[in-house]
């Protein structure tokens, strides 16, 4: 039995010489599966970065929710959640993060590199704040192994609100300074959860078997070195297995909240 995908014209990648407010726009209203911003950092700032970050002490996602393992460097905040909270060891996690970065020797910090991309697109762009404090922007992960296909999407994953303002849309946002001579691409698909498909979750892990994305139109991207990458975890997406090298990102989530603002953490 073959399937058919009734394709939406929509859901299309753009590339651009930097990120735009009509684009950003257009992403959070549907209009895009994503933004592309090729070079978006040089290739010599990239290798600059992961050639530094080899004195950097990596960390690891928790292996008891996260497998394949993914290396990083900085919080994650799916990382400190607790019944819907975010616990308070995330500050510390933030604190020992930026100050291991201040002995790296590199001009910029996640924070500064993730923020920049957006300030000349939004007229208002900062670090989202919970109970008034600046939360974490910017987290180096090292996806070598691939990921499992899974969503982002904090206003189902908080009990409350993870920020102080009201999240309307939530965008993802990856810098990638190290690519693989072969895979590594992400894989989008055109499809937000539904109540099913808790049965196909993976026991004791955050995502779903692939069986759950089965007749939805789908977006194979290959990063390139310095590109800048946009799109909406909402979707479901994954991240295909480096066939040979190491892929690296710096990246964090985006917040359109319901004053007009773009609120960033990680």
């Amino acid at each position: 039995m073959q399937h058919s995908i009734n394709t939406d014209p929509l859901f299309v990648a753009v590339e651009s010489d930097s990120l735009t407010r009509a684009d950003i726009a257009g992403l959070i209203a549907g209009r895009l599966a994503a933004i592309r911003v090729p070079g978006l950092l040089s290739a010599a700032r990239c290798h600059a970065i992961t050639a530094a970050l080899a004195d950097a002490p990596m960390d690891r996602y928790d292996e008891s929710r996260v497998f394949p393992v993914v290396a990083k460097f900085g919080p994650a905040i799916n990382d400190h959640r607790a019944a819907g909270e975010l616990r308070d060891d995330y500050w510390d996690a933030a604190r020992v993060a930026d100050k291991v970065w201040t002995t790296l020797g590199l001009p910029d910090s996640p924070r500064e590199l993730c923020l920049a991309a957006f300030r000349s697109a939004w007229p208002d762009v900062a670090p989202g704040r919970r109970q008034g404090r600046e939360m974490h922007v910017g987290i180096v992960r090292e996806i070598n192994a691939g990921l499992q296909v899974h969503f982002d999407d904090a206003v189902r994953e908080y009990a409350g609100r993870l920020l102080d303002g009201d999240v309307v849309a939530q965008l993802a946002f990856n810098i990638y300074i190290r690519v693989p001579p072969a895979g590594g691409e992400t894989v989008l698909w055109r499809r937000r959860w539904q109540p099913g498909d808790e049965e196909r979750r993976i026991p004791g892990g955050y995502g779903f078997d692939e069986s759950v994305t089965v007749d939805s139109q789908s977006l194979t991207l290959r990063p390139t070195l310095g590109e800048g990458f946009l799109f909406d975890p909402r979707h479901y997406h994954t991240v295909r297995p480096a066939t040979d090298g190491r892929r690296i990102s710096i990246g964090c989530f985006v917040g359109l909240t319901d004053d007009g603002r773009l609120a960033l953490w990680s």
